[in-house]
């Protein structure tokens, strides 16, 4: 309409004859456009008010249902933290009378709801659940088959979900197989962390571990990254806990500083308190990933080479340097990183390697390490997004919406 009436008066311009007869049609033209405009303007209001979304679409008015399917995850673990805050970036406030975390988040037209903490897992009737659960033990496999029996006894979803955080052991999580709807089963898809003895992404797919949300490692935007700095430190490597069952390399690595001589270089922290047990401790490790160019994430004491070590590195801007080792039952627990292209670095070994891959580090200047830190925040920003419409994709397919 507004292209007619623009060439309606060009051509009064150029016609003396009928000039004037040209403009009045003009004036007719433009009348109706924003008596059309304000008709729109209207319906929009009018719309607006009795909650029906619009969406315009070469000026013609749709109205859309404002109806929303309600999925509701109940949280058992802090992995169910990692699903809520860092991939669906979701929002929750602590209720003290009832000692949970809740929150509610519309994607799409799903509209998901969150529950977490130590109270008993509400499920309305008739509803679909994601069930987040701890399986990295047998003590745990057992009390989560049982929550997921009296579940289905005293208040049965319409569909379920699972996300279930695994072990290394390849078998122990095989409980969860006769509970797939392929079997007859009410458990619709799994999204599995580290276990990956059924990941046919059609019914169990692999899940990533995350940050550590039970340490409450933030989330960090990729813009709120200081790229462009010098950083003080080359690497560093970080080691809490109380088990004095250590893998080999946890157990060399402060001898490797010294050999290599990287004291002053890199920053090396071991303790057997508990991890950031203080908001100190967590700031200090926070600020010195952010200050080292590379974190290095050697094998878990369950001998998993997928930790939160990685994912925290990542969101800082600092490469991994990751040990790449199967599990015991020869399963890849980084596959699902490798498959999406992950900027880290990996060895077989950091005891025979860190020699070399200080000396490449020391070899590239500050514009080679800023180019790369870009890469690395913007890849896990971009790894987090794919993960999140991942999760969306299943559920809405699942739901045959």
């Amino acid at each position: 309409m507004i292209v007619s009436v623009k060439r309606c008066v060009l051509a009064a311009r150029s016609c003396k004859i009928f000039g004037p007869l040209i403009l009045l049609t003009c004036a007719v033209l433009f009348l109706l456009h924003n008596l059309f405009n304000n008709e729109i303007l209207l319906q929009i209001t009018s719309q607006k008010r009795s909650g029906v979304k619009i969406s315009i679409d070469n000026e013609i008015i749709t109205p859309i249902a404002s109806e929303f399917l309600q999925v509701d995850i109940q949280s058992q673990t802090p992995i169910g933290e990692y699903l809520w805050n860092h991939l669906l970036e979701g929002t929750k406030e602590f209720i003290p009378d009832r000692a949970t975390y809740k929150g509610n988040k519309v994607v799409d037209d799903l509209n998901f709801t969150f529950q977490s903490g130590d109270a008993e897992i509400s499920i309305s009737p008739n509803s679909n659940v994601v069930l987040v659960i701890d399986g990295s033990s047998q003590l745990n496999q057992k009390k989560e088959e049982l929550l997921l029996k009296n579940m289905l006894l005293f208040h049965p979803p319409k569909s379920l979900f699972l996300v279930i955080l695994g072990d290394n052991a390849c078998s122990n999580n095989q409980w969860i197989v006769r509970y797939l709807s392929s079997n007859g089963g009410p458990i619709s898809a799994t999204f599995m962390v580290r276990s990956s003895f059924l990941d046919d992404e059609n019914e169990v797919y692999q899940w990533p571990l995350g940050v550590a949300t039970h340490r409450d490692f933030p989330l960090f935007w990729a813009d709120e990254i200081d790229i462009l700095s010098p950083r003080p430190f080359t690497c560093n490597y970080f080691y809490f806990g109380t088990n004095p069952v250590r893998n080999a390399t946890q157990d060399v690595i402060p001898q490797l500083f010294k050999e290599l001589k990287l004291e002053n270089s890199c920053y090396l922290k071991m303790s057997s308190k508990t991890a950031f047990s203080t908001i100190e401790s967590l700031g200090e490790y926070i600020q010195v990933v952010s200050d080292s160019d590379l974190s290095l994430c050697p094998a878990a004491e369950n001998g998993s080479p997928e930790t939160h070590c990685i994912y925290e590195a990542f969101s800082l801007g600092s490469v991994p340097v990751v040990e790449d080792v199967t599990t015991s039952c020869g399963r890849d627990s980084l596959f699902l990183l490798k498959k999406h292209k992950a900027p880290f670095i990996l060895v077989k070994s950091l005891e025979n390697e860190l020699r070399d891959v200080i000396a490449n580090e020391n070899r590239m200047n500050l514009q080679e390490k800023i180019a790369r830190r870009a890469t690395v925040v913007n890849w896990y920003a971009d790894f987090r997004h794919r993960m999140t419409r991942q999760f969306y994709r299943v559920i809405h397919s699942k739901l045959n919406l």
